[in-house]
């Protein structure tokens, strides 16, 4: 067997929307020897209100490496006199015998000072290390506060400092405290799940833990899957504000769940596996709460969520964010010399520079290091900066001596984004690589392009390069502030992955949320937004750190070298990128008065940069129409079934459901289940029938256990064990999805492709859907040296793989990421769509925030499959054809043709030629509102030549009535009449203003629209 797909278990259901990710830092400044030495504090702790404090400097501590104990400045004012410093260099200071009466999770203050901002990691009782960034204190003799939530056992403990090979603040103390309800520095309150006050639906029941699991009163609440939730009451705050809510839960897997304070948007989270299904494990989010009482519910989403034993909630403390220097754009001097190359104008200062266009302009200050972009008369970012990690260094464009702008070396370029220039500023410092800071500007693009280079005369290796930093208070201020949101895009579309539109409010020091390649910063009111995200995607996965309060953000990192085990899947960190020269990702930044279309912008941008596959060799430029296997045989599929379809097709639905006469009949996994001579007559009936034939493969991906098992097409030379992909001691990386990864850049691997690959194109099939392909961008030690990181892997495997189809073959991406997207023709917006009214909702999610991606990076959007008798209803089994019909699309059934509902379903949803002349046009519809947190918009719009397009959909059971600002919908003046023809029925109604629409459980509408004039 070649072709194994996994049959996707409950147990195995992610939701994947969080990314938890620290930013590496490590810094230059020379460490500070004291002048005096330090008697050791003789108090190891004082207790004073439920709280306990610790002298970093007191006997029993353990310091290693550079570590000392160090007398502070008079002016200080540490407790104690001294502190522990030296930390840098592989230093690290544990700190013993910190003794608290009970277990629970703890608030660490620590006291610190630190003239330049440093990080460590911390650990507890020698469990792994934790990194945090801290912010600069004044000066060198100045104290600082940082807080940390950590878990501690009743007893004796143990907390660990390490540098972690960089730098480190001095410690002065640490104080422990039990967090707490109504305000800061108190006990948290505690609420357990089993409480009777509690109200658990569906499955959701109480259940007596294991002795060892160490439950709280020894229940917990379980059994949360299948549309079963867990609200917890009587929820109490004293006043209104943000609450870090502690969770405590067995998960022996990855499970998500969706949590919503009182009636506010569900947000849903990704939480890790605990050691087994009797360990308890902690994940902490912030949440607001309101004065009073509150609700927080748990919501399986449909799929299967973690056991809760009890949560606990304490209120969030200050941000502790250094707001950091901010440029004044006003003190760089007057002009000295201009330059124009077009519509862009180029003015040296005398310290400093502005480059321009009609729509925006950047000014950048070669005293600071910092640059300011405004659009029209609003800076809507200032204090943005460059910083890349080379080893043990952080290079921070700041901290350089000299950043000099010469107007003599602009570059006039034209690329494939148009006209336009190419400006450096060097950044420069003696004992330092050169960092050069690059932005692009074009005549005609509302964008333009910014990335950095590292140039020194030495071998270098970098594992984070962040060419756009921002850190300041408020630094980054779209200007109008109706309902602020942050995008966070997945990597991919495995694990049932879903987009979100936070609110930009999250508190400092929250990490939950990083986004990956790109993200929208946006009011939903006006819809203005600033869009950033990466167009380069051949070296390094890009990540978007944020965080943000009072509706504007304070944090803002974009940066190349960004993994996560939740979102790109990897278990290794990034690889490191070598060279004399290393660049960075290049970054798109705009702003939009709609953030709609600037993500269609940069989906522009991107295909500027690599084109989406063209279609070749007679491949069907249209949008493909079809059936595919999986949803009606999954395992099962047989020849009969397959001839069963094609004929089926050929007799009841070819002439409607069709694209110009083009219909794909298409075998996903367990092809294989047939013979050589079956697939070959498998094709023959399919073509003479008037179809075209399509198969499956998973090029990156081994679905065995036997090491020694032979590679196909490799006349025995490689197995399996050769060609899986390891980390750099030799081990397989660990399964994902079930399935090893396979290295696409092994020979072995690459002679597995072509021999399969040509069979596909010698039996005839015209059409391919590759699956699994994100296994292909894991991070490790790959065959092919020059393949550095993933995405360099991803690459030469998927440019293998075109190369050896010569255009022959339509693909279609599965499971696959985002980018690099010139591979393939389509690629699936979502994960499995089973049919169901929640999956429906769930791939609507993605159409919500991915719409942009059809037909710029992908000729089409693909929803997947119709299996419409799964539905649970007619009205669910037509939505589930409105919401494939508005995704741009690949358009294909999957139902089973032997099941007399399944046949009078396709024959009643899939032959009616108003909706399918919609589906074909190849148009994804995009949504009105972009507020809905994790879930799906309910209204989607397209336009196309003069007509209107709009689809209204009801994700629940029961009725609802939606109502339509049509002038918000579809830009018409609020005075025009417009006349809407029910795709379905025909019917035609008239509506000037707003339109309401009364649907059932599970219905929709698609309306085809014209504007009277």
């Amino acid at each position: 067997m070649v072709n194994k797909k996994r049959l996707r278990s409950p147990r195995g259901w992610l939701v994947l929307l969080a990314a938890v990710l620290l930013m590496q830092t490590v810094y230059l400044t020379p460490w500070r020897q004291a002048d005096r030495s330090v008697e050791a504090a003789s108090t190891a702790a004082v207790q004073a209100d439920d709280s306990y404090s610790f002298e970093a400097e007191a006997e029993g501590h353990v310091l290693s490496g550079r570590a000392e104990r160090k007398t502070c400045a008079e002016a200080t004012e540490c407790s104690g006199g001294g502190v522990v410093g030296g930390l840098w260099d592989g230093s690290s200071l544990t700190m013993n015998g910190l003794t608290v009466d009970e277990a629970g999770i703890y608030t660490m203050t620590v006291h610190y000072i630190s003239g330049d901002p440093r990080s460590f990691a911390v650990s507890v009782n020698g469990g792994a290390g934790d990194h945090y960034d801290l912010p600069r204190t004044a000066d060198w003799e100045t104290l600082g506060t940082y807080a940390i939530e950590l878990e501690l056992q009743a007893g004796s403990n143990a907390i660990r400092f390490d540098d972690e090979g960089g730098y480190s603040p001095d410690i002065d103390r640490i104080v422990l405290s039990k967090s707490g309800t109504g305000g800061p520095g108190g006990p948290s309150t505690g609420y357990e799940a089993e409480a009777a006050v509690n109200v658990r639906t569906g499955n959701a029941a109480v259940s007596a833990c294991q002795p060892a699991t160490g439950c709280s009163g020894g229940l917990k609440v379980g059994n949360l899957w299948g549309g079963s939730t867990l609200q917890f009451r009587d929820i109490a705050a004293e006043e209104a504000g943000v609450y870090t809510l502690s969770i405590s839960y067995v998960s022996g897997d990855p499970r998500p769940v969706s949590i919503k304070v009182n009636d506010g948007l569900s947000e849903n989270y990704a939480l890790p596996k605990t050691a087994d299904w009797d360990t308890l494990g902690i994940f902490t989010v912030e949440v607001e709460l309101q004065a009073g009482m509150n609700t927080i519910t748990f919501d399986d989403d449909g799929g299967w969520s973690p056991d809760i034993d009890k949560i606990e909630l304490a209120k969030a403390g200050g941000s502790g964010e250094d707001p950091g220097p901010i440029d004044d754009i006003g003190q760089i001097g007057g002009v000295i010399g201009t330059a124009k190359h077009g519509s862009i104008k180029v003015n040296a200062h005398e310290k400093g520079a502005v480059f321009s266009t009609h729509s925006y302009s950047i000014t950048y200050n070669t005293e600071s290091g910092l640059s300011a972009y405004a659009w029209g008369d609003k800076t809507i970012v200032k204090g943005a900066y460059a910083t890349a990690q080379l080893e043990d260094q952080l290079l921070d464009s700041r901290q350089y001596g000299e950043h000099v702008f010469k107007l003599s070396e602009v570059e006039k370029i034209k690329d494939g984004h148009g006209k336009g220039v190419r400006i450096t500023i060097e950044n420069s410092s003696e004992g330092l690589p050169t960092m050069k800071q690059t932005y692009q500007l074009y005549e005609d693009r509302p964008y333009f392009l910014v990335s950095q280079q590292i140039v020194g005369s030495l071998e270098m290796s970098a594992s984070d390069t962040a060419p756009l930093v921002v850190n300041a208070k408020g630094g980054i201020d779209i200007g109008s502030y109706g309902d602020n949101r942050v995008l966070i895009t997945p990597f991919d579309n495995d694990m049932w992955s879903r987009y979100q539109a936070r609110t930009i409010n999250t508190p400092l020091n929250n990490n939950n949320y990083v986004s990956s390649e790109m993200t929208a910063i946006y009011d939903n009111v006006s819809r203005g937004g600033l869009v950033i995200g990466s167009v380069t995607h051949d070296t390094w996965k890009t990540g978007i750190y944020w965080s943000g309060s009072n509706d504007r953000l304070n944090k803002l990192k974009v940066y190349g070298g960004f993994t996560s085990q939740t979102s790109t899947h990897d278990t290794l960190p990034h690889g490191k990128v070598s060279g004399k020269t290393i660049a960075s990702p290049q970054i798109a930044v705009g702003y939009y008065s709609d953030y709609r279309s600037g993500l269609e912008s940069y989906g522009q941008a991107n295909a500027a940069i690599a084109p989406p596959l063209k279609f070749d060799r007679g491949v069907p430029s249209g949008v493909p129409v079809g059936w595919n296997s999986w949803g009606a045989y999954e395992s099962s599929l047989s020849y009969d079934k397959v001839v069963s379809v094609s004929n089926f097709f050929k007799d009841n639905l070819q002439k409607t459901f069709s694209n110009k006469g083009t219909v794909y009949i298409n075998m996903d996994s367990y092809w294989d289940n047939l013979t050589e001579q079956q697939l070959r007559d498998a094709v023959k009936v399919i073509r003479k029938n008037g179809q075209k034939a399509g198969i499956y493969y998973g090029p990156f991906v081994y679905w065995g256990d036997n090491m020694a098992q032979p590679v196909e097409g490799t006349d025995g030379k490689y197995t399996y064990g050769d060609i899986i992909l390891r980390d750099a001691d030799g081990n397989p990386l660990p399964k994902v999805d079930g399935a090893y990864a396979i290295d696409p850049t092994h020979p072995g691997s690459k002679q597995r492709v072509e021999y399969i690959f040509k069979k596909f194109i010698d039996y005839g099939f015209e059409y391919i859907k590759i699956d699994f392909l994100s296994h292909g961008s894991f991070e490790g030690q790959h065959y092919d040296p020059k393949a550095q990181t993933g995405i360099q892997a991803y690459n030469q495997g998927m440019a293998h793989i075109n190369k050896v189809l010569e255009g022959r073959m339509f693909i279609s991406a599965s499971i696959a990421p985002l980018f690099p997207s010139q591979y393939a023709h389509a690629r699936r917006i979502s994960c499995d769509i089973d049919g169901s009214l929640g999956r429906t909702e769930y791939q609507l999610n993605n159409l919500t925030y991915g719409w942009w991606q059809n037909g710029t990076i992908y000729r089409y959007t693909d929803p997947d499959y119709m299996t419409l008798a799964k539905g649970g209803s007619y009205n669910a089994a037509q939505t589930r054809v409105n919401a494939a019909a508005i995704s741009g699309t690949v358009y294909m059934s999957s139902d089973d043709v032997n099941d007399p509902v399944a046949q009078e379903l396709m024959k009643s949803l899939l032959t009616n030629k108003r909706v399918n002349d919609i589906a074909t046009i190849g148009k994804a519809f995009q949504p009105v509102e972009g507020n809905t947190g994790s879930a799906a918009a309910e209204v989607f719009v397209m336009k196309d030549k003069d007509d209107y397009y709009v689809a209204i959909f009801n994700y629940t059971n029961e009725r609802a009535v939606k109502s339509v600002d049509l002038t918000r919908a579809l830009g018409v003046k609020s005075t025009s009449r417009v006349q809407l023809t029910d795709a379905w029925t025909g019917t035609k109604l008239e509506a000037k203003g707003s339109l309401e629409v009364s649907l059932e459980g599970a219905q929709s509408k698609l309306y085809k629209v014209s504007v009277k004039h």
